[in-house]
């Protein structure tokens, strides 16, 4: 019998049993470094979509319309193949392939039981590099997070795919406890060495201002005209430190008691409160 994990990353078992090399992305990718998240259709890097498409159809997968495909509330435009499970009649089910090996280490919680829709992606696009020994269906901790800056900073930022690659990124820095030593840096492509500074420098990262900067300090890293260090922006730039904003919004606004007014409401409790006690003295009198 397959077991839970095993049964949702099925397609990788049915890959690697075919040679083909694959990697696990997004949140179950995420997930699997500790971030807390709900995981949706199966995104898998492999060398060729084609090729293992193709793979998965001959074990029963469907092809299914790309249109369809979602990356967060954005239609995935760029290349990839989407596929369904093959389904068991009998029980109106996704189908489990005979002879499943064991699962890999836990990944996200609230994996859903059955094989489900599965996204191919080319691993060239993701900025991803396989290997030459491949020890885990799931990326090395440095590599997912230079693919996914990598991606982030050269996306076009027209529609909102940019949003769930940086949501993917704020989750690994936000719950990850490796990614917010500032060491970890020296685990990443140097190109993208001041990304991690500038997360850890208090600016507002994820925002598309962060993201212009963040693009153009690593070209200029890929071309030499830029030092790292420890924060790469003046921090009176309101526009990448909204610290201040956010204060002064919060400054802003009315409170819902004036000073006045919660006084005013702290002496009818308590005057609430006495005349309880009395009313009890009273009775037992």
């Amino acid at each position: 019998m397959a077991t839970e994990h095993a049964t949702r990353f099925q397609p990788c078992y049915i890959l690697r049993d075919s040679k083909i090399p694959c990697v696990i992305w997004c949140e179950d990718a995420v997930g699997y470094y500790g971030v807390p998240t709900v995981v949706f259709s199966l995104y898998i890097l492999v060398p060729d979509i084609d090729n293992a498409a193709n793979v998965l159809i001959e074990r029963g997968w469907h092809l299914e319309d790309r249109a369809q495909t979602k990356f967060g509330n954005a239609q995935l435009g760029s290349a990839h193949h989407r596929l369904t499970p093959p389904i068991d009649e009998t029980q109106n089910r996704p189908a489990l392939s005979p002879g499943m090996e064991p699962p890999p280490p836990p990944s996200p919680s609230k994996i859903p039981v059955e094989p489900t829709t599965t996204i191919l992606l080319p691993a060239s696009e993701w900025n991803y590099t396989f290997p030459s020994i491949i020890q885990s269906f799931f990326p090395p901790l440095p590599e997912l997070v230079d693919a996914l800056i990598d991606r982030l900073l050269d996306d076009p930022l027209t529609d909102g795919m940019w949003n769930r690659l940086a949501v993917l990124i704020a989750y690994l820095y936000g719950y990850v406890p490796a990614v917010k030593e500032k060491s970890f840096a020296d685990q990443l492509k140097y190109e993208h060495r001041q990304y991690h500074y500038d997360s850890l420098s208090g600016m507002a990262s994820g925002t598309l201002p962060f993201i212009r900067h963040e693009r153009k300090i690593r070209d200029a890293l890929r071309e030499g005209r830029f030092q790292l260090c420890d924060c790469s922006a003046d921090r009176e730039d309101e526009s990448l430190f909204t610290d201040k904003v956010l204060a002064r919004i919060r400054a802003s606004m009315p409170s819902p008691f004036s000073p006045e007014e919660y006084e005013a409401d702290k002496k009818r409790e308590e005057e609430e409160e006495r005349r309880q006690w009395a009313d009890e003295d009273f009775s037992e009198g």
